[in-house]
């Protein structure tokens, strides 16, 4: 069938907002998103990307004197509207078309920084298995599947196991989500042993998760652990 007539019977939708997107020779962001959605810029965090209010500021008051499974890491946009919207809708209402967009963003962006790193394997944070069977994915493995396939790097959707249904995070500080998280995920049996590791998540706000994760990847021998996030809180 021809293209125009199939962008005429199936428009597509903007990534963030879901309008519906006419004549815009492939953009998949709107132009009332492409103005609002930007990217995190400095002054940020030199080891969780997150912003700061100052250029002299180094580290945010999240990472300030503490030590970490996680060495370091980016996030592409800061957590705010609208892309709180757009991971919702990827989330929630399973509207995944976005992943493979927002996962090119994130390989133009940091690609040639996870390159350097030189991953033996990219590790999608999981999703319980009951929020498995409901969603029918899991929003963190779309994004990773993607950023393997562009930088061809392995990634290995079930080497992390999430063996408790945790309490949901919000309203808890960093110390109270690790504790909550503490116990909540495994490494499979027979997996790796990968020594330098790329974590990737769709939203970080205090990093509990992937420290979580990164907790039981040391144990099984990783010694370099990194992340790669689509959003990140502001402290």
């Amino acid at each position: 069938m021809d293209k125009k007539l199939l962008d005429i019977l199936y428009p597509e939708k903007c990534v963030v907002c879901h309008r519906l997107l006419r004549g815009t020779d492939g953009e998949k962001m709107c132009g009332e998103c492409r103005k609002s959605v930007r990217p995190v810029t400095e002054p940020r965090c030199i080891r969780c990307s997150k912003p700061v209010m100052d250029m002299e500021e180094e580290w945010c008051e999240d990472c300030r004197g503490r030590t970490f499974y996680v060495e370091e890491g980016y996030a592409l946009y800061p957590y705010a509207q609208p892309m709180r919207r757009a991971i919702r809708y990827l989330k929630y209402d399973g509207e995944t078309a976005g992943a493979p967009y927002f996962a090119d963003q994130m390989v133009e962006r940091y690609g040639g920084w996870v390159q350097r790193l030189s991953p033996d394997v990219i590790i999608p944070v999981p999703i319980h298995k009951k929020k498995m069977r409901f969603r029918g994915f899991n929003q963190a493995a779309c994004l990773a599947e993607r950023i393997g396939e562009r930088l061809e790097i392995p990634v290995d959707p079930d080497c992390i196991i999430r063996t408790q249904n945790t309490k949901p995070q919000k309203g808890l500080d960093s110390k109270a989500r690790f504790c909550n998280l503490r116990k909540g995920f495994a490494v499979r049996e027979g997996t790796g042993p990968y020594r330098t590791i790329l974590l990737v998540d769709d939203i970080y706000t205090t990093g509990a998760t992937l420290e979580a994760c990164g907790k039981v990847l040391k144990e099984e021998g990783a010694k370099r652990i990194y992340f790669l996030c689509l959003c990140i809180g502001g402290g």
